[in-house]
């Protein structure tokens, strides 16, 4: 009787609360799936607490009931979560949102939420509400999309100081695309326009708040040829009138281009600003090479997009190469990049970027290198640089994995050593002395295995030193670990034993020991339980930090449906 109930109201439920996102439907398949279908799992968590020697972290009794059903609706799955803690009761999907994207053989048609990429630099993954459609018969690539990019956000009279910068207009917008070609080879026209809506608010904002408006063009290709060459070029011009209740300009640029009048407000708070990359690459099986380029105007603001990096030109150069039949392989890149590029700061700034990673694997053996490196400098602009205020700095990053297995059927030895070098090298001389950052460390494991018996144990050694402007800190010490899975993986088990010390400046500043048991059992098919019990005890000889005992527990109960 009980399910009877439960399934038409979850059907219902569901229908009235739809989640947001969910992949797009090939609608020639709609057939083959089920028209309903329900699963998930709910769970139980209790947990408990105890300290002494600081004041409580959290609660000395808590608990906790999940559960995260999912229904599906001719192969479309609808995700759901329910959450009940003495903390808070609350009833949530995953997103906020509902959006579908059904498809049928070159026509994708899109409704509700949806999130679209036409090019980097124009409609770039900004999440609206309406509809559009994708047409893609034989090399047209064609795509529009209208709807609602914000919603108007009105002030709250009770909280007026409280998320002000949340406040905002109605926008709506929409993208054109029109293209031809392939993936590998193609060229695509996109125009965007979007717009706030001036009345969208009752009542005038009281922080500085202004509609805006929007205009892009910009193209989007990609060209192969001579079967490895692949060439890549984005570009866009924005028009973006800050504030549409800004006082005209007659003598504005752009306000000699009669048709741009018609498509957009120009005022003085009008911007026309340009934003490109392109890149050249050439990639066979065993090697290649790529050339980038990327440029930015300050302030480059598409309604497309939530976010670029602006201000920026960056110039990159990346490379592959495999030996000894792919055993051995080595990637690199190294690039420049500078802001200031319209020369209106007082100042330039440039950075270096550069990393290699080298690797040699073989079945029981391997090494990997990696060596990275973050340079910035600055160089005058419009004004000059006082020596002791110059960033000069280069940062060092060397990080290394040899592994060594011995895999048998009846027994595995693992050994993997690990290690690392960080270095801050400050180039300028005044402020070298209090920017000083180094740190080393080194990790030895060995891990034991007995496949047959389901038993595995590690050890390992760790050594970390750190040195800065402040002084010098040193930690090191063992951790021990076991695991058992019995009755063919019903109950398994997990322990684990951890002993730091720490040195500051060559002086005893106490240790931590800590221990964990994690034991989980398979009631049925669908029924588990998991116990978690921690354990952690800190022995401070730092009279700034005190000593002190914690323990928590959590016992958890899962069952699938």
């Amino acid at each position: 009787m009980m399910k009877r109930l439960v399934l038409p109201f979850a059907v219902v439920f569901a229908l009235a609360v739809l989640p947001s996102k969910v992949l797009s439907q090939d609608l020639g398949t709609i057939a083959k799936q089920k028209p309903f279908a329900l699963t998930g799992s709910f769970g139980l968590g209790i947990g408990t607490y105890h300290v002494s020697g600081i004041p409580a972290r959290q609660r000395e009794f808590s608990y906790l009931l999940s559960g995260a059903p999912t229904l599906s609706l001719y192969g479309v799955a609808f995700p759901f979560s329910v959450v009940v803690s003495d903390q808070q009761k609350s009833y949530t999907q995953p997103f906020n949102q509902y959006g579908i994207s059904p498809t049928y053989k070159w026509a994708t048609f899109h409704a509700g939420w949806r999130s679209l990429e036409f090019s980097p630099f124009t409609l770039a993954g900004h999440n609206f509400l309406g509809g559009g459609v994708e047409l893609n018969p034989g090399k047209l690539r064609l795509g529009f999309i209208y709807g609602r990019f914000n919603k108007a956000i009105e002030a709250d009279p009770n909280q007026p100081l409280a998320l002000a910068q949340q406040l905002a207009y109605k926008r709506t917008g929409y993208s054109v695309k029109v293209g031809v070609g392939t993936e590998r080879n193609h060229f695509d026209l996109i125009f965007l326009k979007a717009k706030d809506h001036v009345n969208s608010l009752s009542t005038p904002p009281s922080v500085e708040l202004s509609p805006s408006e929007n205009m892009v063009l910009g193209f989007s290709s990609k060209f192969s040829f001579l079967k490895h060459f692949v060439v890549e070029m984005d570009a866009s011009g924005s028009i973006y009138t800050r504030n549409v209740l800004s006082d005209t300009v007659q003598n504005l640029k752009l306000d000699k281009i009669s048709f741009i009048k018609k498509l957009i407000t120009l005022n003085a708070s009008t911007q026309l600003l340009t934003a490109a990359q392109t890149s050249i690459g050439y990639n066979a099986q065993n090697y290649g090479i790529k050339l980038m380029y990327r440029r930015v105007d300050p302030d480059y603001k598409s309604m497309g997009a939530y976010y670029f990096e602006t201000d920026v030109q960056n110039y990159t150069v990346e490379g592959m190469l495999k030996l000894m039949k792919g055993q051995l392989q080595v990637n690199g890149s190294f690039g420049m990049q500078n802001d200031n590029i319209l020369h209106d700061k007082a100042y330039r700034s440039n950075r270096k970027i550069g990393s290699i990673n080298a690797s040699f694997n073989k079945t029981n053996y391997g090494i990997d290198v990696r060596y990275t490196n973050y340079g910035i400098t600055q160089d005058r602009g419009l004004n000059p640089i006082i020596d002791m205020l110059r960033v000069a700095r280069t940062n060092h990053n060397l990080n290394t994995v040899l592994r060594y297995n011995i895999n048998q059927e009846s027994i595995t030895h693992g050994f993997i050593l690990v290690g690392n070098i960080q270095s801050l090298v400050d180039l300028n001389e005044y402020t070298a002395p209090n920017s000083k950052s180094n740190s080393k460390s080194v990790n030895f494991s060995y891990q034991f295995g007995l496949p047959k018996k389901s038993l595995a144990a590690n050890a390992n050694i760790n050594y970390t030193v750190a040195d800065v402007a402040f002084g010098r800190t040193v930690f090191y010490g063992p951790t021990l670990g076991v695991s058992q899975a019995v009755n063919h993986g019903k109950l398994g088990l997990n322990a684990s034993l951890s002993y730091q010390l720490q040195r500051n400046n060559n002086l005893n500043a106490g240790n931590i020991f800590s221990a964990n048991l994690n034991g989980s059992y398979r009631i049925s098919k669908r029924d588990a339980a998991n116990l978690q019990v921690n354990y952690l005890k800190s022995n401070s000889k730092d009279v700034t930090l005190p000593s002190f005992n914690e323990i928590r527990t959590n016992l958890g109960l899962v069952h699938s449906f």
